[in-house]
């Protein structure tokens, strides 16, 4: 058996220090998540903080383990089933009391609601956007819940895609991780935003799978990020045949910088002309329709239809493509 000296166990304690380890439970329903507030008897001293049901794994557990019993002592009430792992995460020196590493654990919701407990006074089913909106939040849980959704909604993709990467002035310098542009608004990456119009003058829009890393189930245009190797043109091209089945000869109206506190893209903006027959794969798009231009710009389309707010932007800015080609429909 392998032995140690006393010396090289001190410098392995002193040099090494063994990390806490942690355990926290992401129970997801319909895309949404369950997080919970810290009640005011709970051990944290920092009550009425929003996060993920945890706990430290004991000596004697399995991760497994300290998984499903966070579940039944801070969400009693919720029956759900253990799938997977879903990503580890560091706490950075952010906990002053130890090194942390946390395990999260992916859990289907099979029913029931939380009750109020010792450790958790509320609860809520949230998204990212909702997370952020809560009162009371870690800055750090905002970069988890951003890492966890990103792991959930990447975790059946055979790959992942390596984007070309560019700083601040739209040069290339080498190449990122989709992950990482998606959570990093300090690294940049290109994206071809693609408004597909037919011969009527109507814009053909997609809903986003709901599947999707953001805004999934909404109507969008066309797009993707630029793959590493490829031009932007050549990803216009390619995104246009794989979201939409056609193929068409693309014009570059401009190219402009989309930054939120997720991610810092710039768009490089086309627009074609095609009147299918379009074709789908379901695993990306959920549907294809055609809109009238100037009812999606009075909102009318709004009820029914969650249309995402840069799309009514850039079809104001596309008028000069499509007003000729309705006025035109109009005098046939």
């Amino acid at each position: 058996m392998y032995t140690i000296s006393r010396e090289q166990q001190i410098k392995e304690l002193v040099e090494r220090v063994p990390p806490v380890v942690n355990v926290d439970v992401v129970v997801m329903k319909e895309w949404k998540y369950l997080v919970g507030r810290r009640a005011g008897g709970a051990p944290d001293p920092d009550i009425h903080h929003w996060l993920f049901p945890g706990s430290r794994m004991k000596y004697d557990e399995k991760p497994q383990e300290t998984a499903v019993r966070v579940l039944a002592a801070e969400a009693p009430g919720v029956k759900a089933s253990l799938r997977k792992l879903i990503t580890v995460f560091a706490d950075k020196g952010y906990d002053k009391r130890a090194y942390g590493i946390t395990i999260y654990y992916l859990f289907d919701y099979l029913s029931g609601e939380p009750q109020p407990n010792n450790q958790l006074d509320k609860f809520a089913w949230v998204d990212k956007e909702e997370f952020v909106r809560l009162t009371n939040h870690y800055p750090l849980e905002v970069m988890i819940f951003n890492e966890v959704d990103q792991a959930v909604r990447t975790m059946n993709t055979t790959e992942d895609e390596l984007l070309t990467e560019v700083d601040k002035d739209d040069k290339e310098i080498g190449s990122m991780i989709k992950r990482e542009a998606h959570a990093d608004p300090t690294r940049y990456h290109r994206a071809a935003w693609i408004f597909l119009f037919n011969s009527r003058g109507e814009v053909v829009l997609q809903r986003r799978g709901l599947n999707k890393t953001h805004n999934p189930g909404q109507w969008d245009m066309t797009g993707g990020h630029q793959i590493y190797g490829n031009t932007i043109e050549q990803t216009a091209h390619q995104e246009l045949k794989e979201e939409m089945g056609v193929d068409t000869e693309l014009n570059l109206k401009e190219v402009g910088l989309y930054q939120s506190e997720w991610q810092s893209e710039f768009h490089y903006l086309y627009w074609g002309v095609h009147d299918g027959p379009y074709k789908f794969d379901p695993n990306e798009v959920a549907g294809i329709k055609a809109f009238d231009c100037e009812r999606l710009l009075a909102g009318e389309y709004d009820k029914d239809y969650p249309i995402m707010k840069h799309v009514h932007e850039q079809v104001e800015k596309l008028r000069s493509v499509w007003v000729p080609m309705t006025k035109k429909v109009r005098k046939n």
